[in-house]
């Protein structure tokens, strides 16, 4: 059974990874931890933009990451706003394969519960990508692109069909 951490400087709640388990089969365990990222994001914030350039910090922090502390995969919820070359911002960012995912909240902001639903989708989107799955042309699958913040609404927090069986697959 793959073991993920989420390190956030978001205050999740308690089920948030009861909620990860579910989407992901319970094929996974996952464990949370409140976290500070100022150190890390000062160091990859582009002043200009007012943003963290999220490739970069990927880059830098992938190699550190592999087999922390016995898991699988490690993902990071940052409370600010990330970027990478070509795209006004980003959401997420990870490697197909990867051990490592960043998650951006800054613009995933609403009331509550929305904030930790669009949040649950980026996690399970990200980690589809760390777990080998692509993007997918169903909007409606987690693993649809999002564009906009209407897309992630748009979608569920549920792999289609598809996804879901690949999934199935790449983690057993």
């Amino acid at each position: 059974m793959k073991k993920i951490l989420i390190l956030t400087e978001v205050e999740l709640p308690g089920d948030f990874p009861t909620q990860v388990e579910h989407y992901l089969d319970n094929l996974v365990q996952v464990e949370t931890r409140n976290t500070d990222f100022e150190g890390l994001k000062s160091q990859f914030r582009d002043v200009r933009r007012g943003q963290i350039r999220a490739d970069a910090l990927l880059n830098y922090l992938e190699p550190r990451v592999r087999g922390y502390e016995g898991f699988d995969r490690i993902v990071l919820v940052i409370n600010d706003d990330g970027y990478v070359e070509g795209l006004n911002f980003v959401f997420g960012v990870t490697k197909i394969g990867g051990a490592l995912a960043l998650v951006f909240t800054k613009r995933l902001h609403g009331e509550q519960s929305l904030h930790i639903a669009r949040i649950l989708k980026e996690v399970l989107h990200e980690l589809g990508h760390t777990f080998g799955l692509d993007h997918c042309t169903d909007p409606r699958c987690v693993m649809y692109f999002s564009n906009t913040i209407e897309d992630t609404d748009r979608k569920g927090p549920g792999y289609c069909q598809k996804c879901m069986a690949r999934l199935r697959s790449l983690l057993r």
